[in-house]
């Protein structure tokens, strides 16, 4: 076979291999007669073999002929597929693996529900959560080694890559419920200065926020605690005088599995977008756009202005 052939010609052997008819397969191609028997003549060459021969009945296949066929048929298939008709998503049968990053405390409020939505929709997929180093995300999204940063990621907001608001955050503190001191909903800076702090260190891209906030004020206030994690913060809230400021979400949660109230911080904290973000190399990957309207439809609003990276 000739190291240029003209992979065009592969549906001419297959009208002519179904119809065994030149007039039929050129009807079939849109092609002229005489533009099919030249384009049976090119494969004949290029294959080194007749692959079709006369008889009563029209014309015979040879063996060879077949055999390309074979191969063809499914080849081009797979071409029309993914290349003319891309196979839509389907959740319900799909065996995909996502891979979503988040800090800590937005794990503990989108796992949840995208997992249980997971069961429901696309029970064969899996979801991975992975962290990767702040400077590394972007190279992740573009590399395919991440499929969506979900959360507050300020860093991320460049033309390289596409984002979406989710929804409005803002931070709370939370004290327990029958704090001696805190007792109407908003503690006042003076009780926020003098009692006793838990910080969880990182706390999302938010407790950045709300730690400039502080500086910029300078505001100063003991921490008594510090972790990096969120697990034992509201047992320790609820057995202590303590305060912790957290995300909303989280406050909400804490505030069901431990008796402890939600109350507003000193300082008006604007609120913030938490966001997904995507790299444009799968803007259209079908599993992927599935997984971001899974991702509005739990979430979101309608109302969330969308933005796409240009």
């Amino acid at each position: 076979m000739s190291e240029r052939f003209d992979l065009n010609l592969l549906r001419v052997l297959v009208a002519l291999h179904h119809w065994r008819s030149v007039s039929k397969a050129s009807a079939e191609l849109g092609l002229s007669q005489p533009a099919t028997s030249l384009a049976l003549g090119r494969l004949r060459k290029s294959l080194g073999d007749p692959l079709f021969v006369r008889s009563p009945s029209g014309m015979l296949p040879t063996p060879r002929c077949t055999e390309v066929v074979e191969c063809a048929v499914e080849a081009l298939s797979d071409i029309d597929e993914t290349v003319l008709h891309r196979k839509a998503f389907d959740p319900a049968s799909s065996r995909r693996d996502f891979v979503v990053t988040m800090a800590d405390v937005g794990e503990q409020y989108f796992a949840p529900p995208l997992m249980a939505h997971l069961e429901r929709e696309a029970p064969l997929c899996n979801l991975r959560c992975e962290t990767f180093a702040r400077q590394d995300i972007e190279a992740a999204l573009e590399e395919g080694r991440c499929d969506l940063a979900l959360g507050f990621f300020p860093n991320l907001e460049r033309p390289a890559l596409h984002v979406q608001t989710v929804f409005m955050h803002t931070l709370v503190c939370l004290v327990r419920a029958n704090h001696p001191v805190v007792k109407s909903s908003r503690v006042s800076m003076s009780q926020f200065l003098q009692m006793s702090h838990a910080v969880v260190l990182p706390m999302g891209r938010g407790g950045e926020l709300f730690e400039s906030m502080l500086k910029e004020r300078g505001l100063q206030r003991r921490v008594q605690f510090t972790t990096v994690h969120f697990l034992t913060v509201p047992a320790i809230i609820a057995a202590t005088d303590m305060i912790v400021t957290v995300p909303r979400s989280i406050a909400d949660y804490y505030a069901r599995v431990e008796n402890l109230r939600i109350v507003e911080p000193p300082i008006n904290i604007k609120p913030y977008a938490l966001k997904q973000f995507w790299h444009p190399r799968f803007n259209t990957d079908p599993a992927i756009r599935w997984l971001r309207e899974s991702v509005i439809r739990l979430f979101g609003t309608q109302s969330d202005a969308v933005r796409a990276a240009k």
